[in-house]
């Protein structure tokens, strides 16, 4: 089902939602945009021609997330609540609701499920925002994705013109919110349906994908990694800020008694040392190499699917200006002189 509503209502729409819901939703944090618990007094930034900064997969896999407590003095371990109310993130955009799909595969799998990810994911309802006019840096078609993608979603919108949005329901979970709105006519339904396929069809392909696994595996040996990772500083922004980077690390806070799980990334060289002192990535060239592999050639082997989904703060927001658009346009036309047998 569509249905239409003006723009001037999303206050008086989100503030109802807030009596049953945690509401969150894009606002301004000095220079840029993220998602904040929605007050009447929010500004939001929902118009923004592009994503949040910090990814919302921190609201499944936080930053740093307490798995277990201990109490010392009665040495036994001590309950504590681990799943959020309900709640809505509303004006996700595609490319981030579609990173929570992939992550699904990776935390929510039949033989191996997390709790902590399943009660967050279970709790929480994603209402979409489309992108009409993408951003530069985007590259959502390209890796199998779209500006209005719905994969996920529980509902996605389209700015109809400067005064309305159009809803699209896509799940039981989100029907209750919309329906006291009026249904969008056919001509509606037809302009966004148009908006659509206009936003899609104006992003051009950024790379190559039809070879590109296998190009990246035949330079798994050879200089291209060294040539392309030459600038990077190893800060490791492009995995922290990457809305389907999943690394952690799990610690024993002994001071509070918790045991932590902590975001981590493979870009860092000590995330990839051993016990015994070995490191197996021991410069940027083989961190690189980790980075861009697991995207676009082990998550393929893993579940079939690219695992980036274009949403571009990886170029964004690099210090250097290293653009990964670029590294694969190289990976498909570098001639190595390593020739695997």
């Amino acid at each position: 089902m569509m249905y239409i509503f003006k723009k001037t209502k999303i206050d008086q729409i989100l503030n109802g939602w807030t009596a049953r819901y945690e509401v969150f939703a894009p606002q301004k944090v000095e220079n840029y945009s993220q998602f904040q618990p929605y007050k009447p007094s929010s500004k939001l930034a929902i118009d923004e021609p592009h994503n949040t900064r910090y990814p919302p997969k921190s609201f499944f896999l936080p930053q740093s997330e307490v798995v277990l407590k201990y109490n010392r003095r009665l040495n036994r371990l001590e309950k504590f609540e681990t799943k959020p109310k309900q709640r809505i993130l509303f004006g996700i955009r595609p490319c981030d609701a579609k990173a929570v799909s992939l992550l699904d595969t990776v935390f929510d799998t039949e033989e191996y499920p997390d709790p902590y990810w399943k009660e967050k994911r279970e709790a929480t309802i994603l209402i979409g925002m489309g992108c009409d006019e993408p951003c530069q840096t985007c590259f959502c078609t390209t890796v199998g994705s779209g500006p209005f993608d719905r994969d996920r979603l529980d509902a996605l919108i389209t700015e109809l013109d400067d005064e309305t949005y159009c809803v699209e329901v896509l799940s039981e979970k989100a029907s209750a919110l919309f329906s006291d709105l009026p249904l969008a006519s056919e001509d509606q339904r037809q302009r966004v349906t148009s908006i659509q396929s206009n936003a899609e069809e104006g992003m051009k392909p950024a790379f190559d994908t039809s070879n590109l696994k296998q190009n990246l595996d035949s330079l798994f040996e050879s200089d291209y990694w060294a040539t392309i990772s030459e600038s990077c500083l190893g800060c490791g922004i492009c995995t922290f800020l990457c809305p389907t980077c999943f690394c952690f690390d799990i610690v024993d806070e002994v001071q509070r008694s918790e045991r932590v799980r902590n975001w981590d990334t493979c870009m860092f060289r000590i995330y990839s040392q051993e016990a015994s002192g070995h490191n197996p990535r021991p410069t940027r060239k083989e961190r690189t190499r980790q980075r861009v592999m697991h995207k676009f050639s082990y998550w393929l082997d893993h579940i079939g699917e690219i695992g980036c989904t274009g949403c571009g703060r990886c170029v964004r927001y690099c210090p250097v200006g290293l653009d990964i658009r670029a590294m694969l346009k190289t990976a498909n036309t570098y001639k190595s002189e390593v020739v695997n047998a």
